[in-house]
């Protein structure tokens, strides 16, 4: 039986799922971007090159790229342990939507472009208290990665 805390958790929860897949905000419009997007000169190459190098100065876990769509975009996850260590407590199976930098570096009208979850879906996702912890801890240091691949 469920309380109505309960009932009232379920209800944001849905409704900001709701909110996350809705068109205005996966295209990007808008403050409640779940994407943030940005664009540099430097040839995808180049980003993938920059986000492993960055991972490693920083101690963080680069586990790889990957080309899809017939190569014209390289998917690259880096993990940041201090996020993980803030979900896992919580259940091993939040690590599905660990935000580990899952970044999407592609060529639009001339410039690479570097796609990136913002973090804050985690707490939408799974509304708890370690998901803002872990959101918040994540937002600057991605912020930060993808100035520094973008400069």
């Amino acid at each position: 039986m469920k309380t109505a805390r309960g009932v009232a958790v379920t209800v944001l929860a849905c409704s900001a799922l709701v909110g996350l897949l809705s068109p205005s905000t996966t295209r990007g419009a808008g403050p409640d971007a779940m994407f943030v997007v940005r664009s540099t000169a430097k040839t995808p190459e180049a980003v993938v090159e920059a986000a492993k190098a960055y991972a490693e100065r920083k101690k963080w876990q680069y586990l790889g790229a990957s080309k899809v769509k017939q190569g014209q975009v390289i998917l690259v996850k880096i993990c940041i342990p201090e996020v993980g260590q803030k979900l896992w407590p919580v259940g091993l199976h939040l690590s599905a939507m660990l935000p580990c930098g899952n970044l999407g570096v592609y060529q639009k009208d001339g410039k690479t472009e570097i796609s990136l979850l913002h973090p804050r879906y985690m707490a939408v996702l799974h509304p708890h208290p370690a998901a803002e912890e872990a959101s918040a801890i994540a937002q600057p240091l991605l912020a930060a990665m993808l100035d520094a691949l973008t400069e």
